[in-house]
């Protein structure tokens, strides 16, 4: 196969933008504030708080019609909407960086319009709606195998130099050290295939990519909120820093009264719970028992998406939430411990006083 050979696949864009505290998905779907519609759900993908599919619509021509470029689009009850666009292209690899770096411009902003036209017609259904709180992104090149000409491992030795600069996005060749770095995540399944993954864009060399993309979308959701929830814990935690020791109010320190008090660290406490009910959601969403390619899939992405160590960051912050609870409520039990003392010693002190007289 000579270097200028053309290529046929589709350049798959995902997008995650979170736009709320959480939505009603049920009232989504009751109140038609969307066209939706029923996608099977992944065998690997467990039957809990299944996401909401839903179409884009574009008018053409005066009739409405579903758009062809999105092609996986949900709702998540957390609070987040994500788009998949699929754009079909026959180029070669060299043409194809410069086709992916245009068609990926165009579909950041294009996301964006598709994200607040979303979050406008689900807004009565949207807690705490915003447009929007973060967003995330990740990009897949599939490429339909070359039958009969070059195997799976050949296609990836010739082209690995060109490949890794696509994944990149890079004009210029890089270093052996980076090329050998990004062509190393790869796995397999059939031995005519091969997905190469990397911290911002995967390479799918396969006629089968479906499942792949689910893998891809669940992952830069699931990097979207812990990113969301570890920026959101340093300011609460900032805000508590300054403002903990002047918002307790005397009440507090009441004994009995003061258990109903609503406390900073009290707040911090409930968030605290919620966040980990999601992140555990998230986390084991995807059942990877008795498949082994997906599990490495998943687990690579797992590795270069960095989700473990958003997670661990989350953890160490959310543990520092429990100190601070503990610390909290140890100091006020304390004070009403004291507060009950001196209660007792004056109720003593009145008896004696009385019996005197």
């Amino acid at each position: 196969m000579k270097q200028t050979q053309k290529v046929t696949g589709n350049i798959l864009l995902f997008y995650a933008h979170d736009i709320g505290d959480e939505i009603r998905l049920h009232e989504v779907r009751d109140k038609g504030l969307v066209p939706v519609h029923d996608v099977s759900q992944s065998l690997y993908f467990k039957d809990y708080h299944v996401p909401l599919a839903f179409r884009l619509l574009e008018k053409k021509g005066g009739e409405t019609l579903e758009r062809t470029d999105a092609v996986l689009n949900k709702m998540h009850h957390f609070g987040v909407v994500s788009f998949c666009y699929k754009i079909p292209f026959d180029a070669s690899l060299d043409q194809l960086k410069q086709k992916v770096i245009e068609v990926k411009e165009r579909y950041d902003k294009q996301s964006d319009v598709d994200a607040r036209s979303i979050l406008k017609q689900i807004n009565p259904a949207v807690t705490r709606p915003h447009f929007y709180n973060l967003k995330n992104d990740y990009f897949a090149i599939h490429v339909n195998p070359i039958e009969g000409k070059l195997s799976a491992d050949e296609f990836r030795e010739l082209y690995g130099g060109k490949i890794a600069s696509l994944l990149r996005l890079e004009l210029l060749s890089l270093s052996e050290y980076q090329q050998d770095d990004i062509l190393s995540a790869v796995t397999g399944y059939y031995g005519q295939d091969f997905i190469i993954i990397d911290a911002e864009a995967a390479f799918i060399y396969d006629d089968e990519y479906f499942e792949a993309m689910e893998f891809f979308e669940s992952a830069n959701v699931q990097q979207l909120e812990l990113q969301y929830f570890d920026r959101m814990l340093d300011k609460k935690l900032n805000y508590f820093y300054q403002q903990a020791p002047h918002k307790i109010p005397l009440s507090a320190y009441i004994p009995l009264v003061g258990r109903r008090v609503e406390l900073p660290a009290t707040r911090l406490a409930r968030l605290r719970v919620d966040i980990s009910v999601i992140t555990e959601r998230l986390e084991h969403s995807i059942k990877m028992t008795g498949d082994a390619y997906y599990s490495k899939l998943y687990y690579m992405l797992v590795d270069k998406l960095s989700l473990r160590e958003w997670r661990d960051s989350l953890n160490r912050k959310l543990d520092i939430i429990s100190d601070l609870q503990r610390v909290h409520q140890s100091h006020l039990d304390t004070i009403h411990e004291d507060m009950l003392t001196l209660v007792i010693i004056i109720l003593i002190a009145l008896e004696v006083v009385l019996a005197l007289f």
